[in-house]
């Protein structure tokens, strides 16, 4: 069993070329929004090498096994994962100094695994239709980011404005944040939203959020888990809040998006009366 960290040399692809190992992990030991975007290039992987077993190894006691359903899951991504010739830890490295001109799936692809890079996304099956609260198609909002909150948050005063500016398209907005195993605690509820329109008390899923998300009839949310996720389910209905990186290092389907630092008042309204 070996364990492979570092890629200056070799990529995973050159070691599946020239090695021929039998059964291969990868150690994914990243955030939702990360998987999501990885999925297509993780089966992609599978047809491309079909003479070598190659699994995915995720953080246990997160959940992500319900998006990878055969994923094997570990408690310490430092060591070999038993039986197989070689697991592969995926950093999976930012692109977001790169100002759009590689997505990070893209970048893994280059630096890591040595294949084309991959932008697209996965499908999710739409298992629920938007529903309505009180008379109102929901739309999901998502203002804080786990891993780089000072880089991805609006301020207080513009989150303010658009949940304002989603009520006065005829919405209702809902908070579609839970407080996951990686939860940051310096993303506190913003006080104007009611305690009824969050997630935030209910236990954290996957299939929660996915479901959440699939009854309403927008998102809009900052570079989070919720982006990719969004992405995965409905693109067309979904705007990036945009800060410090562009949308071009998530994806390249020409999503909206708009700039909270320079917010202009109506920007999120305008674009839910131009969806209905």
């Amino acid at each position: 069993m070996i364990l492979i960290t570092g890629y200056g040399r070799s990529k995973v692809g050159d070691y599946l070329r020239k090695q021929r190992p039998s059964r291969v992990c990868l150690v994914f030991w990243h955030g939702l929004g990360d998987l999501v975007m990885f999925i297509t290039t993780f089966y992609k992987l599978r047809k491309m090498f079909l003479y070598v077993q190659i699994d995915i190894a995720l953080q246990e006691g997160t959940g992500q096994e319900a998006l990878v359903r055969d994923a094997v899951l570990i408690k310490n991504p430092n060591k070999p994962v038993e039986g197989y010739d070689y697991t592969f830890q995926i950093h999976y490295p930012m692109s977001e100094h790169l100002n759009g001109r590689w997505t990070k799936n893209e970048w893994c692809c280059i630096q890591e695994l040595g294949i084309d890079p991959i932008s697209s996304y996965p499908n999710f099956k739409t298992l629920v239709e938007p529903k309505k609260l009180r008379g109102k198609y929901m739309a999901a909002l998502h203002y804080q980011a786990t891993a780089l909150p000072k880089q991805c948050n609006p301020t207080k005063k513009v989150a303010h404005e658009i949940w304002a500016d989603v009520l006065e398209a005829g919405f209702m907005p809902i908070e579609a944040f839970f407080k996951h195993a990686w939860y940051n605690p310096v993303n506190e509820k913003f006080d104007f939203i009611p305690d009824r329109q969050t997630a935030r008390n209910a236990p954290a899923s996957i299939p929660k959020l996915i479901k959440l998300l699939q009854s309403c009839y927008a998102s809009i949310c900052v570079a989070s888990g919720n982006l990719p996720m969004s992405l995965a389910i409905m693109p067309k209905r979904t705007m990036y809040l945009e800060r410090a990186f562009p949308i071009e290092t998530y994806t390249k389907m020409g999503v909206s998006s708009v700039n909270v630092d320079k917010y202009s008042d109506g920007a999120v309204k305008t674009w839910l009366k131009n969806l209905k």
